[in-house]
């Protein structure tokens, strides 16, 4: 059903996906009709794995990092935002199969800025297609009734 409002249409009916990501773990919300119940889609919850950090490399130089006792190549990436990267990379990849599916209609991002820059870098063309928006907030532990409100402020705002 769509619904005209001031010189637009609003698709009520059609499942709206919320991805809710940080560089360690990504979860899926859903809202299977516009300004309706949000609930998680447990089985989508992806977390970061060994596979997500590189490989170790011989190096000459090695810088430390600022905090603790990391220590990479000089000119590198510190080996945990490479690790961020691949997996948000990983995460973004995920959603392909379901967008090309319809499985959902809309998508709305929910990360912190570096992991929202990455994420929809990575975001392959059919999911890219249904970003609705994106909020660029720390959230990944919230409860689906406080994303609900996130996403509600963010369309009030749209």
């Amino acid at each position: 059903m769509r619904i005209l409002t001031e010189g637009t249409t609003m698709d009520v009916t059609g499942t709206t996906w919320i991805l809710v990501a940080d560089g360690d773990q990504a979860r899926i919300f859903e809202e299977r009709q516009r300004a309706g119940e949000v609930r998680e889609v447990v089985a989508r919850h992806m977390g970061r794995t060994g596979g997500d950090y590189p490989k170790a490399a011989a190096h000459g130089a090695t810088v430390h990092d600022r905090a603790g006792h990391g220590q990479h190549g000089a000119g590198e990436r510190a080996p945990h935002e490479e690790a961020e990267d691949r997996f948000l990379e990983r995460v973004a990849e995920s959603l392909a199969e379901p967008a090309r599916g319809g499985v959902f209609q809309g998508l709305v991002i929910m990360a912190p800025p570096r992991a929202l820059g990455v994420l929809r870098q990575a975001l392959p063309k059919p999911a890219q297609a249904l970003v609705e928006g994106s909020d660029p907030h720390e959230c990944v532990r919230e409860t689906a009734e406080d994303i609900r409100h996130r996403l509600r402020h963010l369309r009030a705002k749209a």
